[in-house]
């Protein structure tokens, strides 16, 4: 052998010799090991002395040692759960088939096999996964969480992304093209009415609302779904992606009508104006349909009569409701009624004394089956809705949990203005049938904007403007003539004062100048209106302008205070008002006031 070779031998013997071996810790002896303790890198021979008196045992079942028999229990813990762990070599994880991991005493019982007669001698699978596995499952999970979230994150940008530019396409759609029905002109109605109260652009979400705009929650999402198809309406935000269904390309589909507030559509104009015009729209259009809008207002009043006396059976009386085959009888029962003229308090009176009367009979009649009582009120209304005919019925209040629809005040209000413009305008055109009748010769019209010789330093130049501004105004010499003023609040004044003083009032609107308004109809009734007023809605005089609808002048719009006054058959200088031409332009500002109202 060569001294190469053997140096070689050498060096490899010397660094075998160099190298440590691993020493292993098994319990509860290294020919038959159960447990073998895993210490951390660098832990000091006390504490890993500490590790073993913890986990020796020499059975199954029992631990050599207690806790505080090692060492202050809070010590001993704190250093095995930093220095050490113990693999159950016989237990071995199904994941990985190594043996499963322990780090107390507790682990050790969780097994469930911590006994002589139970715990495992040779390798057996556990149910269970060793902690390792268990962890590295949990982190796969989370990563996996973290994946869908933003997969979800995306998802729901993306629809986002599609409500809003729903949303834009529904707000950018073109006017209506065709008139709602009577229900949805009056559920637009009461939704103007409620927006201006809220001092707000939208309504809802419906679900939100405690009433219903229209006979039942189920007819609103009917006449909504209309009125939004036929563009009078349209869905707006807030509202999330939970308020939209998608399209399997993530397009929106549509929106759950319940769940989102709604407005007026854009096309129709901005805020108060569009409400506006809407509102003057849906009354010109409702103003041929009273006979449909009180039927409407009958069964609207007949549902709720029904409501009420089923609610007093069931909150007062605790007695069943009203069989179900029963309730279109009492239905019809309280339309025949409203349709022969009772009103809906004297049938809140009526149902009442039915119900009052039917509980009795039932406290007499014993064995009754349920529902028997509740039948027997509305068999004994239909005798006492005959009875009240031709007698005298007291009115009692609908109590306030009987729900209102909206749409019943407001069908209630268009009624009314219409009854009474129409009594105001048959009274406006008698007596402007009475003035045309008077025995007068065609007037020949000469134009007199300009003033007469006497007025014209007064009213042309500026001297009436420097009279004005040192506080010493023209005395008229003209006597004085009785006139009408209507402001632009909508106030109706009449004044005795010279003509001059009139068109001072007028004219101080605007430039100092007046013009004349001529109706072509020979009422005897001329209109002065100022020049140069500047337009805004505060100077805005829309009844006036409808007074002079009325006279047959559809100019306009006017701004500023309107005066009306007289004139004579061949003499057109303004003269006082007679007592018929006050009576007309009363009964006209009445029709103007109510028209202006409901715009």
């Amino acid at each position: 052998m060569g001294k190469r070779q053997r140096r070689r031998q050498r060096q490899q013997k010397n660094s075998k010799q160099q190298k440590p071996a691993v020493q292993r810790y098994l319990l509860p002896s290294t020919d038959a090991p159960l447990l073998e303790v895993v210490f951390q890198p660098d832990v000091s021979d006390e504490d890993k002395q500490v590790c073993l008196d913890y986990w020796a045992f020499t059975e199954p079942g029992t631990w050599t040692r207690k806790v505080a028999e090692i060492g202050p229990t809070t010590a001993v813990l704190r250093t095995v759960k930093a220095s050490c762990h113990a693999d159950l070599l016989t237990i071995i994880c199904p994941d990985c088939a190594g043996p499963r991991n322990a780090f107390s005493r507790s682990d050790v019982t969780a097994t469930r096999l911590w006994a002589p007669d139970v715990f495992p001698r040779e390798e057996t699978v556990s149910g269970a996964k060793c902690q390792a596995c268990r962890d590295a499952d949990a982190a796969e999970q989370a990563r996996e969480a973290e994946r869908a979230a933003e997969a979800k994150r995306q998802q729901t940008q993306k629809q986002v992304e599609a409500c809003q530019n729903w949303l834009q396409e529904q707000a950018n759609r073109d006017v209506p093209g065709t008139y709602p029905d009577l229900i949805g002109s009056l559920t637009l109605l009461a939704m103007v009415e409620i927006m201006r109260r809220k001092n707000s652009e939208t309504i809802g979400p419906l679900q939100d609302v405690n009433y219903t705009l229209t006979a039942s929650a189920s007819t609103d999402v009917d006449v909504f779904r209309t009125l939004h198809r036929e563009r009078w309406i349209c869905p707006t935000v807030p509202a999330t992606t939970n308020d939209f269904t998608f399209n399997e390309d993530g397009t929106v589909r549509g929106v759950y009508i319940t769940q989102i507030p709604w407005r007026l559509t854009p096309a129709l104009g901005e805020k108060e104006t569009a409400r506006r015009d809407l509102t003057s729209l849906l009354n010109d259009m409702l103003w041929d349909k009273p006979d449909e809008i009180r039927q409407h207002l009958h069964q609207l009043e007949a549902g709720m009569a029904v409501d009420y006396l089923e609610g007093l059976l069931t909150r007062k009386y605790n007695e069943e409701p009203i069989p179900e085959h029963r309730l279109p009888d009492a239905y019809e029962l309280f339309l025949g009624a409203l349709q022969e003229g009772f009103t809906l308090g004297q049938l809140v009176a009526i149902a009442w004394s039915s119900a009052a009367g039917s509980v009795a009979w039932g406290q007499r009649t014993p064995g009754l089956k349920p529902g028997s009582v509740s039948s027997a009120s509305v068999t004994n209304l239909e005798r006492r809705i005959g009875y009240a005919r031709d007698r005298r019925i007291d009115e009692y209040d609908l109590p306030n949990w009987v729900p209102r629809p909206a749409i019943h005040a407001t069908a209630q209000r268009v009624l009314q203005h219409h009854e009474n413009e129409v009594e105001a305008l048959s009274r406006f055109r008698t007596l402007r049938q009475r003035i045309q009748s008077r025995d007068i010769e065609d007037l020949e019209y000469e134009q007199d904007n300009a003033p007469r010789p006497r007025d014209e330093a007064r009213l042309d130049g500026h001297g009436f403007l420097e009279q004005l501004r040192a506080g010493k105004p023209a005395e008229s010499t003209d006597p004085p003539i009785t006139y009408c003023l209507v402001t632009p609040d909508g106030d109706l004044e009449f004044h005795n004062e010279p003509p001059d003083k009139m068109r001072d009032r007028v004219a101080l609107a605007g430039a100092g100048h007046v013009d004349r308004v001529v109706p072509p109809e020979q009422a005897r009734v001329h209109a002065y209106v100022a020049e140069l007023v500047t337009a805004s809605e505060d100077n805005a005089n829309p009844v006036a302008e409808q007074m002079l609808r009325l006279l047959d002048c559809f100019d306009g719009p006017f701004y500023g205070p309107v005066s009306f006054f007289g004139v004579r058959t061949q003499d057109l200088r303004p003269h006082s008002l007679d007592a018929e031409q006050q009576e007309m332009l009363r009964a006209a500002h009445e029709v103007a006031s109510a028209r202006s109202r409901t715009q």
